[in-house]
């Protein structure tokens, strides 16, 4: 079989040829094939090769020894850098992560052998001739993820593989083999070797997947995220067992590909689970999740929090001036961010009906005014009128005139606002 090579592979077609050329076998291989036989685009191109590195160093110019200890040379060409790697074999595997040694081979089906899944152990030559020595078309075409060789084996070698299976069921719409799955309920508790950092990168590329809802549901089926390095809080642990019971996170995350944000998609997960403010914390930290992004998916998290618990079903105006008060506290794309998770959660959010959140979006629309910036005073303006000394009063005199101002109960005039911050002294 021949497949059309795109671009990317196309600009990485000289490398090739020149190791051939010089009579060493080579082969593009990994996710540029899988991609490529599925018709998908593709984002980086790797080489094998029987040359040795140090022979890849002599054949083109513009070369970084990136991986030499794992047979790794980075050939850059039209400003481009491809990977080049020797055909090998590996050693045992130190804490289930890395190799500790690899010997050279000429055989491009041994290199083969040593990769995770079958739609990954597949090469295409030069002249686009598909190498397929265990069956990562026929795997592809029927819907299947499965190991190469012995899936014991594989995850025992790499623990990181395990959710790496399930990001690949999740994106590109998969269904595990029997044996696969069942080794990777067997051999979960190796995550525990995984770095933490390692296992946040790999749960972000499964959110940011167009169909994260199908990762999530292996996910949570698995168990994986029971067995971390660093365990996750009581509540959140809870959670995560009472959502692999009940089986609804498919259900529960259904539309969760229409959060553009892959932090929306964060968000959601903790509101959808019902996490308190803590244990989401708690999670985040432990995922290591930067300060910013766990301060965003945080606020999200009190805002839903605080709409909860507003009272908003006995009293509008409290609703409307509780809804804008968090507008201003947070920003007002923040309170349209938790919205739009709002109407992606409707089984987790029964109490917010359309009507509601339609009128709380209406609210939004017509804020006057959301920052203090905005309001025509200032604390001098207050301090000179006032004839008091600066003070905590300042600040709060001026939050509750920005409230009044933009639930449109006070005209955002200098002498009205004096007037009105009069009336409380």
């Amino acid at each position: 079989m021949r497949l059309a090579f795109s671009d990317l592979i196309l600009s990485a077609l000289p490398i090739v040829k020149r190791l051939r050329d010089h009579y060493f076998e080579a082969f593009f291989v990994g996710g540029a094939v899988r991609d490529t036989v599925l018709g998908l685009p593709i984002k980086d191109v790797d080489i094998a090769t029987s040359a040795r590195p140090e022979q890849v160093l002599d054949l083109f110019e513009h070369c970084i020894p990136t991986g030499l200890q794992h047979g790794t040379i980075t050939v850059i060409n039209e400003d481009i850098g491809y990977e080049v790697t020797t055909f090998r074999l590996e050693s045992a595997y130190e804490d289930h992560r890395k190799p500790e040694s690899v010997l050279y081979i000429t055989e491009l089906e041994g290199d083969l052998l040593r990769r995770d899944f079958t739609m990954n152990a597949m090469a295409l030559a030069a002249d686009g001739e598909l190498h397929d020595p265990y069956g990562g078309m026929a795997d592809l075409q029927s819907n299947r993820l499965r190991s190469v060789g012995d899936p014991n084996a594989r995850f025992q070698e790499d623990a990181l593989r395990m959710l790496r299976a399930v990001r690949f069921i999740g994106v590109y719409q998969l269904n595990p083999a029997y044996r696969t799955w069942r080794a990777l309920k067997q051999h979960r508790a190796l995550l525990q070797f995984i770095a933490m950092e390692r296992v946040q990168a790999e749960l972000d590329k499964m959110l940011t997947g167009g169909s994260p809802q199908r990762a999530l549901h292996f996910l949570v089926a698995s168990g994986l995220l029971l067995h971390l390095k660093e365990p996750f809080a009581k509540e959140t642990e809870t959670a995560l067992k009472q959502a692999e019971q009940s089986n609804t996170t498919k259900a529960l995350f259904a539309r969760l590909h229409e959060l553009m944000d892959v932090d929306l998609r964060w968000s959601a997960l903790a509101i959808g689970l019902q996490l308190s403010y803590d244990a989401a914390q708690q999670a985040l930290q432990v995922l290591r999740l930067s300060n910013a992004r766990t301060k965003s998916i945080l606020s999200m998290v009190e805002i839903h929090r605080e709409m909860i618990n507003s009272g908003y079903e006995a009293n509008e105006h409290r609703l409307r001036i509780k809804w804008l008060s968090l507008a201003i506290r947070f920003g007002k794309q923040a309170m349209v961010d938790w919205l739009s998770i709002i109407h992606v959660l409707p089984e987790s959010t029964p109490s917010f009906s359309d009507s509601l959140l339609r009128q709380l979006n209406e609210w939004l629309e017509q804020m006057f005014i959301s920052k203090l910036k905005e309001l025509s005073v200032s604390g001098k303006d207050l301090t000179s009128h006032m004839q008091k000394q600066a003070g905590p009063w300042v600040s709060e005199y001026l939050n509750k005139l920005l409230l009044l101002v933009a639930a449109g109960e006070l005209e955002n005039d200098k002498n009205a606002l004096l007037l009105q911050a009069s009336l409380w002294d």
